[in-house]
């Protein structure tokens, strides 16, 4: 991923399917201490100041008002081990910054499987092929999806591919971090 709105050699070898990206920045220290503490310390109140601040990022960047915010979600068991959705969190204080509805429940996670965290990066899209579901038809609509870090983007393309599949006319996604590519081959 290139800085500045321009796309770097390997997305322009093999184009994500979404329209578009914004991230607050790279998972690295000190921030990534934040991500931590809100995943695994159970700290929402992170994943809504990192909502707030991609909601301003979005508007300072003039980028497309989406039609609708959707978290990338949590399955049943990751939902229950957490206690909350750190996507969801942050989309619905984008949604509020942006004045767009968030939608919480139409893009769903149907199959429960290992923590992309866990996997090696060539194992990652297998790992996720199939684990997203959405019955809404998005016929025409701009979509932005919302996530807290993008390592490999297999979860980003996955739900991507789900909500075109549905008629999106465009899907943009929006992470609070992204790992840096000298820690992403």
């Amino acid at each position: 991923m290139a800085e500045h709105g321009q796309m770097c050699g390997h997305c322009l070898l093999h184009p994500p399917p979404w329209a578009g990206a914004l991230t607050l920045g790279d998972y690295r220290f000190p921030n990534d201490q934040f991500i931590l503490r809100m995943k695994f310390g159970a700290e929402p109140a992170l994943a809504r100041w990192f909502g707030d601040l991609l909601g301003a990022r979005w508007l300072e960047a003039d980028l497309p008002l989406p039609d609708v915010i959707l978290p990338i979600p949590l399955s049943r068991e990751r939902l229950l081990e957490r206690g909350f959705n750190p996507a969801w969190e942050m989309a619905r204080r984008i949604s509020h910054a942006l004045h767009r509805p968030g939608h919480a429940h139409d893009l769903q996670r149907v199959r429960h499987g290992t923590a992309q965290s866990s996997l090696p990066l060539e194992a990652r899209s297998r790992n996720i092929r199939g684990a997203y579901a959405c019955s809404t038809r998005w016929d025409g609509q701009t979509l932005l999806l919302v996530d807290d870090v993008m390592t490999s983007g297999a979860t980003l393309q996955e739900a991507c591919r789900v909500l075109l599949r549905q008629g999106a006319a465009a899907v943009w996604v929006a992470f609070a971090l992204r790992t840096p590519r000298e820690h992403n081959p």
